[in-house]
């Protein structure tokens, strides 16, 4: 595949899910256009486009994300989450509510799930301009849609990757009962 810059000069573009063509510090800035797809999982009718995707080395992104798109769009970050089912299931879904969770639909992916946070810009009377420069920090970048409408996106992304601490701390919903 190939590009034309502005200065005329002929450049390649890279595969936006070879993530590894980094530089050795672990910074990524890209710059693109993107069309939509039909999003995971298959019953939700959604139109997406991974701007960066989960990495099998368990790493994260933190930067800022700016973009327009033609229809109004959702900012997708993904939380991967290594725990397992039955260690997850301790926590009362009654006293604490649930949580939105995606279960990875890659083979051989560790973690049990992954829970989303969604950003809705304000895009205001801007119209037909729906953009945004969004900070984030997570597993992976998405722009979506719903209710099945196509979009197409011109984005930039400036992000530093690192290997996250996990702390998984829900013995606390066991031992505390909300009594002294």
């Amino acid at each position: 595949m190939l590009a034309q810059n502005s200065t005329n000069a002929t450049t390649s573009s890279i595969d936006r899910f070879n993530i590894n063509l980094t530089s050795n510090d672990g910074k990524i800035l890209h710059r693109g256009i993107i069309t939509s797809e039909h999003g995971q999982p298959e019953n939700l009718d959604v139109q997406r486009t991974v701007i960066l995707p989960h990495r099998n080395d368990g790493k994260d992104y933190s930067g800022i994300l700016s973009f327009t798109a033609s229809k109004p769009v959702e900012v997708l970050l993904g939380h991967r989450m290594p725990i397992d089912e039955q260690t997850f299931s301790k926590i009362d879904s009654k006293r604490f509510g649930s949580l939105f969770l995606v279960h990875p639909v890659r083979p051989n992916v560790s973690e049990a799930f992954s829970a989303p946070t969604v950003i809705k810009p304000a895009y205001g009377l801007s119209s037909p301009f729906y953009s945004a420069s969004v900070p984030f920090v997570g597993s992976s970048v998405v722009l979506r849609t719903l209710h099945g409408e196509p979009f197409v996106a011109v984005y930039e992304v400036s992000a530093q990757l690192g290997q996250p601490e996990i702390v998984i701390d829900i013995e606390t919903a066991k031992n505390n009962t909300g009594t002294e």
